[in-house]
């Protein structure tokens, strides 16, 4: 329960540690409710103006036929392809964008190091390569440095030296040179190292700091 306390004239309302965080909890869990509901409200009235404007087409479509006005007919024939037309392409790209992200993190969960070197490395991936999915095949396909396929990117990765630095069970510094602990001090071992700067190697590389446990 919070607690009043009298400062300087004036009374303040103080809360425990616990009690701030279920606010900020109890805050958060609100504002993920309303987007939702807000989601959902946008939703609905895209679907009501979308059957609006259908029963409203369909009223002129009918109106035109039993007037004989075919040039109106095909303007809203016109239309109606259109708009199929351009929801077509739309889910295709939603297609295309959701193959190639879930492939692209396929690759780099399997062979990154974790953390933020996956973030790394996928943004270094998508900006040194260009990737897209073919419908007809249904398989994700690369361009760039000569690479066509997820396939030959995963071994140029794994093994052409430039992405070390990103690998899973790569001991390579920062800087990507090999020999230091993941990162660690200077290239100390773990031995050498004070208890500040193990705590830091663990904070900072994590895996780099497993690594280093195991092979000590």
């Amino acid at each position: 329960m919070p607690i009043q306390v009298e400062h300087e004239g004036q009374t303040i309302t103080v809360y425990t540690e616990a009690e701030h965080k279920q606010a900020i909890d109890d805050e958060v869990a609100g504002l993920k409710v309303t987007n939702q509901q807000l989601k959902e409200e946008k939703r609905e009235l895209a679907d009501k103006i979308k059957t609006i404007d259908e029963e409203k087409r369909q009223a002129e479509e009918e109106k035109a036929k039993r007037d004989g006005d075919y040039e109106k007919l095909e303007r809203l024939m016109a239309e109606r392809q259109q708009e199929q037309r351009e929801q077509y392409e739309k889910l295709v790209g939603d297609i295309r964008k959701e193959k190639v992200g879930s492939a692209l993190n396929d690759v780099v969960t399997r062979l990154g190091a974790g953390g933020t070197r996956n973030e790394d490395l996928r943004d270094l991936l998508k900006t040194r390569f260009e990737f897209d999915y073919d419908n007809e095949s249904g398989k994700v396909t690369v361009s760039g440095d000569g690479i066509t396929s997820l396939e030959q990117l995963e071994k140029t990765i794994q093994e052409s030296g430039r992405y070390d630095a990103y690998l899973a069970g790569s001991q390579a510094s920062g800087g990507g040179s090999p020999g230091s602990q993941g990162g660690g001090a200077a290239g100390k071992k773990l031995s050498d190292m004070s208890e500040k700067e193990r705590i830091e190697f663990k904070q900072r590389d994590p895996e780099g700091f497993r690594q280093a446990l195991a092979n000590r």
